[in-house]
């Protein structure tokens, strides 16, 4: 180790570059501006920097930034990781993808020079390589895998004779359709945006629109489905109360806000005159003895 970076570092660090130059994949970087200028507001949560970058925070009380600024400029690196198999496990929380972090490397100096900065967590990369151009729908167009920078630090392989590191590794982790990438996914309405392409959130609408109609046909009326309970009997448990204070089956339920004073057993009562209308019953009280 010197001090300074002299012959011995440039030698590796050229040499270092030439291998990510021959070995590496190209990978497209879109870069984190910082989040999207707010206007004047006196919100305190709302950053008040005059120059908003990547170093600001958009929410201070919860520490995140939910309206991310990408540039619109699109830049180049070669970068190296791991190929590995991505399995779904089948759980009894659902269908899950393992294997789903990646862990990628880049010669550090070229990172600078092209970009003006090291990849930092909220980088967005596209891997072309893995373009999925045989889909089963013929109309869909094939697209490019995109993950998310969740850490990056200097690689422990990157360390030359120098003891100066020349490689900088990134934890990646997939793409989701949410409000931080708005600025990289698009809107939903226009046809050509990557959003209509790689978002599912069309088919989780169509599966919670098909329940609800399901839901329609099998309850239509908005009651209670009692059949499948042993023994349920609407004369001993009360039934089912609408908003007009009556059962199900018809019967008539007193309302008020007070209570009767001389009520029977098994009385049934709406008190109207707290919060939300609450259903009472009446009971015998044991009498106790000194």
């Amino acid at each position: 180790f010197k001090p300074e970076k002299g012959a011995d570092y440039k030698f590796f660090d050229r040499n270092i570059k030439e291998l990510f130059q021959v070995g590496g994949t190209d990978i497209y970087i879109h870069k984190y501006m910082g989040p999207h200028d707010q206007g004047e507001t006196n919100d305190a949560t709302q950053p008040k920097r005059a120059i908003i970058d990547q170093m600001s925070i958009q929410d201070l009380l919860l520490l995140e930034n939910r309206d991310r600024k990408y540039d619109k400029d699109i830049y180049e690196l070669r970068g190296v990781y791991n190929v590995q198999d991505t399995d779904f496990d089948l759980t009894q929380f659902g269908l899950f993808l393992s294997n789903d972090m990646l862990y990628m490397t880049f010669h550090m100096n070229e990172m600078v020079e092209i970009m003006g900065r090291r990849l930092m967590p909220g980088d967005v990369l596209e891997l072309p390589h893995l373009r999925d151009s045989l889909l089963l729908n013929a109309d869909k167009k094939a697209i490019n895998k995109y993950y998310v920078v969740n850490d990056a630090n200097r690689g422990a392989e990157g360390f030359s004779q120098t003891w100066y590191p020349h490689i900088w590794r990134v934890k990646l982790s997939p793409l989701t359709d949410s409000q931080e990438y708005y600025d990289i996914l698009g809107d939903s309405k226009d046809e050509n945006s990557l959003k209509n392409d790689i978002s599912t959130y069309k088919a989780e609408y169509n599966i919670s629109d098909a329940i609800v109609e399901a839901a329609d046909a099998e309850d239509p009326t908005g009651t209670s489905l009692v059949d499948h309970l042993f023994g349920y009997d609407y004369a001993t448990s009360g039934g089912i109360v609408n908003k007009d204070n009556t059962y199900t089956h018809g019967e008539n339920i007193n309302s008020g806000d007070q209570f009767p004073s001389s009520p029977n057993q098994g009385d049934y009562f709406i008190r109207t005159d707290l919060n939300f209308s609450i259903f009472f019953r009446a009971i015998p009280v044991p009498l106790t003895t000194a």
